[in-house]
């Protein structure tokens, strides 16, 4: 592989300042297809070694069980997107109670709809 080059702190700082990095570009630019495809192989920490094991990978996203940048099934009817004005305090007291806060406020409007429903008819 590649060899490791010992440098003092003092070293490494006047090497960054002359333009120098910690990457030795060269070796790497002379890698090829090949190489890099060994190195792979021989890389213990690599679980994905052949097209079979990337062909079998799945994708864990929090909260998703399906493609990833797909969405997914509706558990209830589409909601309508629409712009609204609310009052500032009524916004920050909603985010200020984490994650979820747009849909807090859609079942506080629910609660109200169905508590007054009957005095408009």
């Amino acid at each position: 592989m590649g060899k490791i080059v010992r440098m003092t702190s003092e070293e490494l700082k006047k090497h960054l300042a002359e333009g120098g990095d910690k990457s030795d570009w060269d070796r790497v630019r002379a890698i090829n297809q090949d190489g890099a495809d060994r190195m792979a192989m021989e890389d213990p920490d690599n679980p994905f070694k052949s097209d079979e094991d990337w062909a079998n990978i799945v994708v864990h996203r929090p909260g998703l069980m399906h493609k990833p940048g797909a969405r997914g099934p509706q558990k209830a009817p589409t909601k309508r997107q629409l712009a609204i004005r609310l009052s500032p305090d009524v916004v920050e007291f909603f985010k200020a109670t984490g994650k979820g806060w747009q849909a807090r406020i859609d079942e506080a409007l629910k609660t109200h709809v169905k508590e007054h429903s009957h005095k408009a008819a």
